[in-house]
């Protein structure tokens, strides 16, 4: 349901707008030496935070950080996709999508045809077609039109990118915040695909379902080893240390590890599963955009206070990385505008599936 006026623009008192600056400076610990776009970043970040804790005051009853009862052993990541953990069943019309995707003749024809099997699949596609995600000028009706207007890759890769939502749907809620967990992970999403536009590298649909999925790995240990998991959270925030980087400390891998080989074993396209993998430390001389362009979004939708993965902190972006995109305060401006209504119908779209 769309936002209303009075809570798009809350009234915000000195007081909240203070209390937001002092978290967003705790949360920026890592950041050294910014410069004007992460500056702009952080205006922008205690705006949006300040908006929220207005309306949402709850999120930000501060409770001391939980006592890690034990240590946490060492992890075989391949454990947990072979062993440990039975992975969701991936859907039939999946699978066709993916092989649709490695064949270089698929016509709209043969995508619809799929498609068509699954009416919420359907339904979604239709829906996702005609709202601000694409703006198009005329009103699609069909799938086959659809895959015409947008083009038969771009759509199979959304199609496929967005089914993995369904598959997770059963974390619990006392352990982790589903709705803001995907909050966070559609808004990087949705940052990944205007900092592509913006830049003119990459493809904007990958950049969206990669921003999407980044944080899969996240999901699979909080269902294949919850307890570990939790553990690792406690141990982070007691040390007050980045997550992925006490992950790797304590289990031996980080999320990003996790997620990135459990796409491959679901043989996802390269470019996806290298974005995931990355996304916290993108490799050099990566020839693909879609790694750096979540790498950055991630950034910033942590630095806006969107949502949340379980990282309570701002990653430092690889200044490499980040230098490239050639980010002014101008831009990181055009990245946040209009976002939390752009956010709001997306999510609304993505979550009904």
């Amino acid at each position: 349901m769309a936002q209303t006026t009075t809570e798009t623009h809350p009234e915000v008192t000195a007081q909240t707008r203070a209390a937001a600056k002092q978290l967003l400076s705790r949360r920026l610990k890592f950041i050294k030496n910014p410069d004007d776009a992460l500056k702009r970043l952080a205006y922008h970040g205690v705006s949006h935070v300040a908006r929220d804790m207005t309306v949402n005051p709850q999120r930000y009853v501060q409770a001391a950080p939980s006592v890690p009862e034990a240590g946490v052993s060492p992890l075989d990541p391949l454990d947990i996709l072979r062993k440990e953990h039975q992975l969701p069943a991936l859907p039939q019309v999946f699978i066709q999508l993916q092989e649709a995707i490695k064949a270089k003749n698929s016509s709209a024809d043969n995508l619809a045809a799929i498609v068509s099997q699954d009416p919420s699949l359907t339904a979604f596609l239709l829906r996702m077609v005609n709202s601000a995600f694409y703006s198009l000028p005329m009103q699609i009706d069909t799938i086959s039109r659809a895959v015409t207007v947008v083009g038969v890759n771009q759509l199979t890769t959304l199609a496929v990118g967005t089914s993995v939502l369904s598959l997770f749907k059963d974390v619990p809620g006392d352990v982790l915040d589903m709705e803001q967990f995907w909050k966070h992970s559609v808004a990087c999403g949705l940052i990944a695909r205007r900092l592509c536009r913006i830049t003119g590298r990459g493809d904007p649909e990958r950049a969206f379902v990669a921003g999407l999925l980044h944080d899969i790995g996240q999901l699979i240990l909080l269902q294949a080893v919850p307890e570990r998991a939790l553990a690792v959270l406690a141990h982070a925030r007691t040390r007050d240390v980045l997550l992925y980087a006490e992950e790797k400390a304590l289990l031996g891998f980080d999320h990003a590890t996790l997620g990135g080989m459990l796409l491959r074993k679901w043989n996802f396209p390269f470019v996806l599963v290298s974005a995931v993998l990355e996304h916290h430390q993108p490799r050099e001389k990566q020839k693909e955009a879609e790694p750096g362009l979540v790498h950055c979004a991630e950034t910033l939708v942590t630095g806006l206070g969107i949502g949340s993965s379980g990282e309570f902190f701002v990653q430092p972006p690889d200044r490499r990385v980040w230098d490239a995109m050639e980010l002014t305060p101008e831009r990181i401006d055009e990245m946040v505008d209009d976002l939390d209504d752009e956010l709001e119908e997306a999510f609304g779209i993505l979550l009904a599936r």
